[in-house]
């Protein structure tokens, strides 16, 4: 074994172990409060939700066609002819009002708590923020399911789809990297 071959074992073991520390330092180490109810875990809940949505919404990307003429028809090739399609394709279409009934219920916690007081004032803005776009991205996606697609002009279709899957996940991506900046400075009011 010559010195590169050492470095490379040495490199792949230290990037392990980082990793792995990372991951035990922030979530297996962690201590979960006694009284944490499921309430105290939807803004948690909501993320995963959120990962769902985008990880289902990039597969139905590969086969949806944002135009009057096609569209439909790339739903049923999807639906009938994709292996598992029709799946990806619930869990897609159900995932909203999963999500938004997750969000509404993190908001609410926090509000009747009184949680968004100092030093989290900025948390309860960034979470409004996530929560409207929550609903802008359950409206838009509305808009392009299979019923409401042949009431659209071809342009609204397009422009509705591209604001669907770019405009809005990406600002999410910015308003919950800012939350989480933000709760991880500040902290959650029962510590995990």
């Amino acid at each position: 074994m010559d010195s590169n071959d050492s470095q490379v074992i040495v490199s792949e073991t230290t990037d392990k172990g980082f990793l792995r520390e990372l991951i035990e330092a922030n979530l297996t180490r962690r201590l979960i409060p006694k009284g944490l109810s499921w309430f105290g875990c939807m803004g948690g809940l909501s993320l995963v939700a959120f990962i769902i949505q985008l990880s289902t919404g990039i597969f139905l990307m590969f086969y949806f066609i944002p135009n009057i003429r096609e569209s439909l028809a790339s739903i049923q090739h999807v639906s009938h002819s994709v292996p598992y399609g029709w799946l990806i394709q619930r869990i897609h279409a159900i995932g909203p009002h999963i999500m938004v009934g997750m969000v509404f219920s993190h908001m609410l916690r926090i509000l009747f708590k009184g949680i968004y007081r100092h030093p989290r004032e900025l948390h309860w803005v960034s979470g409004a923020c996530l929560l409207i776009l929550t609903l802008l991205m359950y409206y838009t996606g509305s808009l392009l399911t299979a019923h409401n697609i042949n009431g659209h002009h071809p342009i609204h279709l397009t422009r509705i789809y591209a604001i669907h899957v770019a405009g809005i996940p990406l600002s999410m991506a910015l308003f919950m990297g800012i939350h989480f900046f933000m709760v991880r400075k500040t902290g959650i009011c029962e510590s995990l």
